[in-house]
């Protein structure tokens, strides 16, 4: 049997771990400020929680012997971390560096590969559809950013449906791409984010906690006004 490059078998454990449902899912997520706390920077800490929810918290482990809050796999984790795995557990910061570093290698890779050229597309799967992104990309990449791998494969033909797009418990690398949308991640990609922020700017724009039914925006503030017989 070939052996695997330690981002490979990161993902082979990864969807080993899937399909009998490990036990660090119930489990799975760091809040946004604790991974700021850690040292994740605030920007990206939204995308990194987003990460940790389907992964781990800081002291989750299963029987494949993934750690952590990102779930460093053996072969990953040697790669990314000098120490023992009980220290590992008990240094948030530690992890945070580790994956930081792991997602600045896995955006690299996605270069090398030419699978950032995917970035500025729209992705439909599931009835969900997304612009990929930075964000995206690094998501997706947790199959894999090889010339080989699943993202790859969606690259050259653009079918979210096709065979080889597909882990073994038939989930589409594009619910991943869908999934990972929309966050900032420069601070892995080293590159102004791509994710598309919105904010009120006029009576269309409000968000609905303002309750703008109730308390509609006055007339000067308007972008455009329209009379009733404009209707």
């Amino acid at each position: 049997m070939m052996k695997l490059r330690s981002i490979d078998r990161r993902a082979v454990l990864r969807a080993m771990c899937l399909s009998s449902f490990c036990a660090t899912a119930a489990l799975a997520g760091q809040s946004a400020s604790s991974l700021t706390d850690a040292g994740m920077p605030a920007n990206c800490a939204n995308f990194a929680a987003k990460v940790s929810s389907s992964e781990g918290n800081f002291g989750s482990d299963n029987q494949y012997g993934c750690l952590g809050a990102f779930q460093f796999c053996p072969g990953t984790f040697e790669r990314y971390y000098n120490g023992s795995a009980q220290s590992f557990l008990n240094d948030p910061s530690a992890q945070v560096a580790s994956w930081t570093k792991y997602e600045q290698d896995s955006w690299g890779q996605a270069q090398k590969n030419r699978l950032t050229s995917l970035v500025g597309q729209q992705v439909c799967s599931g009835g969900q559809c997304a612009t990929i992104d930075q964000s995206a990309i690094l998501m997706a990449c947790q199959f894999g950013c090889g010339s080989k791998g699943k993202l790859a494969n969606y690259a050259a033909s653009g079918d979210c449906n096709a065979r080889n797009v597909k882990d073994g418990n038939g989930v589409s690398v594009c619910s991943y791409l869908i999934r990972g949308a929309g966050y900032d991640a420069s601070c892995f990609t080293g590159q102004p984010t791509t994710a598309c922020v919105q904010g009120p700017s006029g009576p269309g724009d409000f968000p609905t906690s303002t309750g703008v039914a109730a308390n509609p925006p006055t007339a000067g503030s308007a972008n455009v006004i329209v009379g009733s017989k404009d209707v």
